[in-house]
């Protein structure tokens, strides 16, 4: 904690900061006085006291020559400064007095250790007085430098009054002594939010003189959000030029005690997305928490509520959405468990049914002890990243063991941080440990998982390097349906080792899920990301016109597209060689497949006005699921008025009947090579998982690296040179991968992307 906020507040000219080590020293606290409290009205075993404790350090004769071991014996920090020229000043700072006053509040136990939890809160800021030395010779001394010297207090009061009441510090002191991690997750139930349509609402551009007919209806989409938090969690994708938009988009936010005891109001904003301007809120529906979660028949409630503006004004236009609060599993839901728990004894068990809160560890436990069921497989996943150990750099030029080993205090230590990657997608990075072999993160995160037996999850580590691309130090590797199968525990925390990279080492994590009792449809269990298979011949129903039977077909969705030409003998195939057509996806879930009727250029000019796309079939892939093969019937219909715009956009049924066409498709999982267009703009995910099929620890089928020119879907490469060849361009980059790859954006509109987060 402290050096991040050493890290947040640096100057300018210093690039980062590092607590290279961090000591009690053997000069112990003084105790001044203990005073017990009176608990008042709380029902419980607890106690409350009040400490006053002090500190001073040791007097050390500052003699020249004199060792830092001396020095060593009081509490003390070495903090490292990377200034300009990769020049590092070491900087010793002393801890040389300290006063404080806590108030502390311990729950006690019947069984050993007999301490359940500890609040500590101080009562006023703590005095503290420091001394810093720097270590480099030939420096000057930092004391005589009050600008950094008060800088280095300011940080320390700073971290120290993050405790100070009414904020607190919550120990687990039964973890702490017996040495055993928690088995939940801090979320306590989901909220499923589902937004189908928006009618009646105000023209957010009707005064924009500028704006076409379409525009002047308004380009919206919809937020979702905590009300008292402000920060929108989720966004549904923007229709255009639409008064009545239709989604029918499904989301899931994550309730933990955080929401519940700040009585949370759930907010879905309607909003106008312009091109040059901000954009305008249209109406706000905000519905309390509490309320939601009240109601115990578990299952979605429709709703149609009118929007509200500014104080509760209201505002013309009404939502129709869909809310639901699904809690975790308890152990009478999950089926099976009693062949788990045999070895716990008759009283224990008991005492875990009545769920007691002193028996709510044993609950947490029992649960831990056994797999997820498949039949709860959605859930929540904590993620916990603790540190790495022994993080080294291949040196693949001079040889030897690898820069920033365990015993290499010489060496260019990297600079490394962590991205965890679900399902192929980012959605959480750590802070950066500047210049460190062995990082220190305890960091955390908890998503929502859709199906715990499909999720695969990607741990990758890179090195942040200054005006050059980060080089990937290595990947943990971590199928779920894999490890909580094969170790028969929902709960596990263990130690990987970093593969596929430039570097080495081993990542300590941890993985905990809980299921929560909600079955989605089969249609919604998939991944966001996917390939679509379409089988090579597509037939015609006997009623479709001649016309549009020899029309060329266009398969397209938001990341790519395909063709088809007629056949002689009746439907269409690709042109050439007949191989199944493959369609990059995204966002598949607020995403469609459009399939156009093109004419032929020449046949289209012969007419006046003639329109190329005379026909169109829509299929929403949120109605497909994952690795199956399906043939589908879809409704041909008629490309008038703008039909084929307002169908793509709105999720509902719009245009004249002509026929209908038969495909049959599958929906593969994950990136391929049809995602190249989508994985120039962000290089990281693919550049993780190419590593990943090289080292093994993923088969190439799994990969799904092609180009649509095989059947089998596998990762294509040339020979055993071409994958020497991409391993050693990663260890020995060029100058361009040094300077990074620019990303020029257009003007359109960008829809917003909530699932990444940063840790601050």
């Amino acid at each position: 904690m402290l050096e991040d906020a050493l890290q947040a507040s640096l100057p300018s000219f210093v690039h980062g900061v590092h607590v290279a080590d961090i000591s009690q020293g053997s000069e112990p606290m003084r105790i001044l006085g203990i005073r017990w409290l009176d608990c008042g009205n709380l029902q419980g075993d607890i106690f409350n006291l009040e400490v006053a404790v002090a500190y001073r350090a040791r007097t050390v004769q500052r003699q020249k020559g004199k060792r830092l071991r001396d020095l060593a014996k009081n509490a003390h920090l070495l903090v490292e400064f990377l200034v300009p020229a990769g020049v590092v000043i070491p900087v010793w700072v002393e801890l040389t007095g300290i006063l404080a006053t806590a108030r502390l509040r311990i729950q006690l136990m019947p069984n050993p250790p007999f301490f359940a939890l500890c609040t500590l809160t101080l009562l006023g800021q703590p005095k503290t007085t420091i001394a810093c030395t720097p270590l480099a010779k030939n420096f000057l001394n930092v004391m005589n430098i009050p600008v950094l010297s008060d800088w280095l207090q300011k940080i320390i009061d700073g971290v120290i009054s993050e405790y100070v009441a009414p904020r607190s510090l919550t120990l687990d002191l039964k973890t702490m002594l017996m040495g055993q991690e928690k088995k939940d997750t801090l979320t306590e139930g989901v909220l499923v939010v589902t937004v189908r349509s928006a009618k009646g609402f105000s023209n957010g551009d009707g005064g924009n003189i500028f704006a076409t007919k379409a525009g002047k209806k308004g380009d919206t989409y919809v937020q979702v959000g905590w009300g008292k938090w402000g920060k929108p969690l989720w966004s549904t994708r923007i229709v255009k030029g639409d008064s009545h938009p239709v989604w029918e988009e499904t989301t899931v936010l994550l309730v933990g005690p955080t929401e519940i005891n700040a009585r949370e109001l759930l907010r879905l904003q309607l909003w106008d997305s312009d091109l040059f301007t901000a954009d305008d809120c249209l109406g706000t529906i905000d519905f309390p928490l509490k309320d939601i979660m009240s109601n115990s028949l578990k299952c979605f409630s429709a709703r149609e509520d009118r929007f509200t503006g500014m104080h509760d004004k209201p505002r013309p236009g009404t939502l129709l959405w869909e809310v639901g609060y699904f809690p975790k599993t308890t152990l009478d839901d999950v089926k099976g468990f009693v062949q788990k728990v045999e070895q716990v004894t008759e009283k224990e068990l008991q005492e875990t049914k009545t769920r007691s809160p002193k028996t709510e560890q044993s609950s947490e436990e029992t649960q831990g002890m056994s797999p997820p069921k498949e039949v709860w497989p959605s859930g929540i996943l904590n993620i916990r990243i603790e540190k790495i150990e022994g993080l080294a750099i291949q040196k693949v030029r001079k040889g030897g063991n690898g820069e920033g080993g365990e015993d290499d205090d010489t060496g260019d230590l990297p600079s490394p941080y962590c991205t965890v990657i679900i399902n192929h997608q980012r959605v959480y990075k750590t802070r950066t440990k500047m210049k460190s072999n062995n990082p220190f993160y305890n960091s955390s995160i908890e998503k929502f998982i859709r199906d715990w037996r499909s999720t695969f999850i990607m741990i990758s580590v890179h090195d942040a390097r200054i005006h050059e691309a980060h080089p990937l130090l290595g990947v943990v590797v971590l199928p779920l349906q894999t490890l909580f199968t094969d170790r028969g525990t929902s709960h596990l925390s263990e130690s990987f080792p970093l593969v596929g990279g430039t570097g080495y080492g081993r990542m300590q994590l941890s993985l905990t899920f809980r299921s929560v009792q909600l079955q989605l449809h089969p249609h919604l269990l998939g991944w966001e990301t996917g390939t679509l298979e379409i089988e090579p011949h597509v037939r015609a129903s006997l009623d479709l016109s001649p016309d549009l039977a020899c029309c060329q077909l266009v398969f397209r969705t938001r990341n790519g597209r395909e063709k088809m030409d007629a056949h002689t003998d009746g439907g269409w195939r690709p042109y050439g060689k007949a191989h199944n057509v493959r369609v990059a996806v995204t966002r598949r879930y607020a995403s469609c497949l459009v399939i156009e009727f093109q004419k032929q250029k020449h046949k289209a000019m012969m007419g006046i006005m003639s329109d190329r796309t005379p026909a169109f079939a829509v299929l929403w892939l949120k109605d497909v699921s994952d690795n199956e093969d399906v043939e589908v019937s879809l409704v041909v219909r008629k490309n008038v008025h703008g039909a084929l715009a307002r169908a793509e956009a709105n999720c509902t049924d719009v245009g004249d009947t002509v026929g209908e066409i038969m495909v049959k498709l599958r929906l593969r999982p994950g990136l391929s090579g049809c995602h190249q267009e989508v994985a120039d703009k962000d290089v990281h995910v693919l550049e993780v998982l190419r590593c990943v099929v090289e080292s093994g620890e993923v088969k190439e089928s799994d990969a799904l690296f092609d180009n649509g020119e095989d059947s089998d879907g596998s990762l294509k490469r040339t020979d055993m040179e071409t994958r020497k060849k991409g391993e050693l361009h990663r260890k020995h980059p060029s100058l361009i991968d040094k300077m990074g790859a620019k990303i020029t954006g257009t003007f359109e509109h960008h829809e917003h992307d909530f699932t990444f987060e940063k840790e601050i």
